[in-house]
């Protein structure tokens, strides 16, 4: 948008792009976010953070299959959510055993748990902009639909690797690298 001119101060879009890199150094850096979900979040009260999240959802993708006008966009993300769902049992099951597998599938399912949840999301989006009849509402479905095809088939490589455990990452003898 600013051709050669990049970042300047004289147009104020500098200040914007330093202050929202710091948000990132305020909360952690995302490795650090993934270790503290499936180390802090995911095993406190035996799930129940968690599960206030899949309820809802389940109960909302349900309905919104059920819908011929939502099923493109809500298949998928239901699709998703059941992998999550697999992938957080695995988590909890071998993270238990082993803090390492935890760990080394901490960061893809972050990426696997975010890309659900705006999945999800998106269900919610498209289910509002139907009571719509304008320009708004069919870009909502119009993105949706985007979400639903082009971002959401992610989540079946993201859940095969956080349940390819830590033989692959921990083989490498630290003296080699």
């Amino acid at each position: 948008m600013f051709g050669g001119h990049g970042y300047i101060r004289e147009n104020g879009m500098e200040q914007l792009v330093r202050d929202a890199r710091i948000t990132s150094l305020y909360e952690g850096t995302n490795g650090v976010q993934a270790l503290d979900l499936v180390g802090r979040k995911l095993p406190e009260g035996a799930g129940r953070l968690l599960r206030r999240f899949f309820h809802p959802s389940i109960e909302l993708l349900d309905g919104a299959c059920a819908d011929e006008r939502l099923a493109d966009i809500a298949g998928p993300a239901r699709d998703a959510l059941h992998r999550l769902r697999q992938a957080t049992v695995w988590i909890a099951v071998r993270g238990q055993a082993d803090r390492e597998e935890a760990g080394a599938a901490a960061t893809d399912y972050l990426r696997l748990f975010y890309l659900t949840a705006l999945g999800v999301l998106w269900v919610r989006m498209a289910r509002a902009a139907l009571d719509r009849d304008d320009d708004f509402g069919a870009a909502k479905l119009a993105t949706a639909r985007f979400y639903a095809a082009r971002m959401l088939p992610e989540t079946s490589a993201l859940a095969r690797q956080v349940t390819a455990g830590k033989a692959t990452l921990m083989e490498l003898p630290a003296e080699r690298f």
